[in-house]
Formats: structure tokens, C-alpha cells, sequence
């Protein structure tokens, strides 16, 4: 399971192997042996993961299919379907989703 998300992870990051690597101070070789099912993260690499990939390390290991870490639950169903579908953004979009999000919010305060 974790051999496929940390390659799913890194794809969706549009991150090589190697540069993902140079991230984690890792040889690319690392990276490969970890997508291969060979060797297995230390917990500090798993943090390092968790951070980058802003996941959870219960998801990257798969104990749950829930990708989001806690601080970032949403307190509905539309609320997380709205969130899964920013998570999936490149992070060129998320911005434009952010400042749009910004301008919604500052027009509405103006508006009472």
C-alpha cells in the first residue's frame, strides 16, 4: 500500500524520483527501493513524507483511506468533496482557488 501511494503522491507532485529524493536528502536509489517494496521509510522520512505531500502518515502507510491530516477536516460531506477536489489541484490553481476564495469573503463582509 505504501509503495503505491508514495508513487501516486509524488506523480500527482509531478516530482522525480530524484527530486523528490534531493527533498528528503535521500539518494534517488532510496526512493526507488521505496516504490519497489524493498525497503521501508524511517519514522523521521515518514514525517518528511507527511509534510510534503500534506497527508497524513496514516494514509501514506495506508491505515486509512482518509488523505487529509486532522487539522484540515472539513464538517460536512460537501465540505470534504470541495476539499478532496483542492487537494487534487496543482498548486498554480489552488492559488487561483485561494485569492478567488479571498476576494468572495472580503465582497461579502463589504456587503452588510
Amino acid at each position: 500500500m505504501f509503495t503505491d501511494r508514495l508513487k501516486e503522491l509524488r506523480k500527482e507532485k509531478n516530482l522525480t524520483q530524484k527530486e523528490l529524493a534531493d527533498m528528503l536528502m535521500l539518494s534517488k536509489n532510496s526512493i526507488c527501493e521505496y516504490e519497489k517494496g524493498r525497503s521501508e521509510p524511517n519514522i523521521d522520512t515518514l514525517v518528511k513524507l507527511s509534510e510534503i505531500f500534506d497527508c497524513s502518515i496514516d494514509y501514506l502507510v495506508g491505515k486509512t483511506d482518509d488523505f487529509y491530516l486532522p487539522q484540515y477536516s472539513a464538517a460536512n460531506d460537501e465540505e470534504s468533496l470541495a476539499l478532496s477536489d483542492y487537494k487534487k489541484l496543482p498548486d498554480d490553481m489552488k492559488k487561483h482557488v485561494l485569492s478567488t476564495l479571498n476576494l468572495l469573503v472580503k465582497y461579502q463582509k463589504n456587503s452588510r
